[in-house]
């Protein structure tokens, strides 16, 4: 790679202490157990963090699939500066430490995967953003996986209430991204808010199996979508390498709303 990373993604395996322990989907859990995790280490980087931010530089999320005596963290970190501090938290796991807490549940950390498959795992991985935006290139077609409950906010109603799309549709999906690419990429590589929705206008979806989804938040459920989606990108190049550039970044920056806490998590499919 030509840019130290800037993008990473951790995959988590974690076992609870007790018996017969239900591991529930919690969003605000899985935040509350990553910011106690960088806590032990740096409790001013943990408050941070923790603190209100109109883009905040990470992800967390439950992998879908758990087991009953194992669940799997996902953690993504959008800022080099923290990667240092997050694996100084892990190297603090040790035997012997206070356990990590997901709701009600102990739970020990096992193994740590950073590498992408085939020898690591498919939600884990490494990048840059100029990395990102150097190799992306044009395509016909590409599939998005979203794998957690996504929702993509669109304004608030009279009353105050946040509105939210709730389906995979490409006008929503990839401006969402952009808006996130473009409040954590370096200046470099920022991208032209109107040349993506205009690339997102002309990408159609070809093939989807979704389903609307619940997620806990502390505060009762929420709603969002889940399932596979295929896409049929624009005929123009320069429009088709943007989207492709977007698919590429889901893996690190998540979709929509509540990504720190649950929501959102999202891949392309190769």
């Amino acid at each position: 790679m030509s840019d130290f990373p800037d993008l990473y993604a951790f995959v988590l395996q974690l076992y609870p202490l007790e018996r017969d322990v239900t591991l529930r989907a919690q969003g605000h859990g899985a935040q509350a157990l990553f910011l106690d995790l960088v806590r032990q280490v740096d409790p001013v980087t943990s408050e941070r963090l923790h603190a209100d931010a109109a883009s905040k530089p990470y992800t967390v999320a439950l992998l879908p699939g758990r087991r009953r005596d194992r669940v799997e963290l996902r953690v993504s970190l959008l800022q080099s500066e923290l990667f240092q501090t997050f694996v100084h938290a892990l190297l603090r796991q040790m035997p012997g430490e206070a356990p990590l807490r997901l709701g009600q549940a102990s739970l020990q950390l096992g193994d740590v995967i950073g590498t992408p498959a085939p020898k690591g795992h498919l939600w884990a991985g490494y990048s840059a953003f100029s990395e990102l935006h150097m190799r992306a290139e044009a395509t016909h077609t590409l599939q998005l996986e979203f794998a957690t409950p996504t929702a993509i906010g669109q304004g608030s109603r009279p009353d105050g209430r946040q509105r939210l799309g709730i389906l995979p549709d490409p006008a929503l999906v990839f401006p969402s991204l952009a808006r996130r690419w473009n409040e954590l990429a370096p200046a470099s590589v920022q991208l032209d808010a109107t040349a993506v929705r205009e690339a997102a206008g002309d990408t159609l979806i070809t093939r989807y199996h979704s389903a609307s989804a619940e997620i806990n938040l502390g505060k009762g459920p929420q709603k969002g979508f889940v399932g596979m989606v295929s896409y049929e990108l624009p005929l123009d190049p320069s429009q088709a390498r943007l989207i492709a550039l977007l698919a590429d970044a889901a893996l690190f920056l998540g979709v929509g709303m509540k990504t720190t806490r649950g929501m959102g998590l999202c891949r392309r499919r190769i």
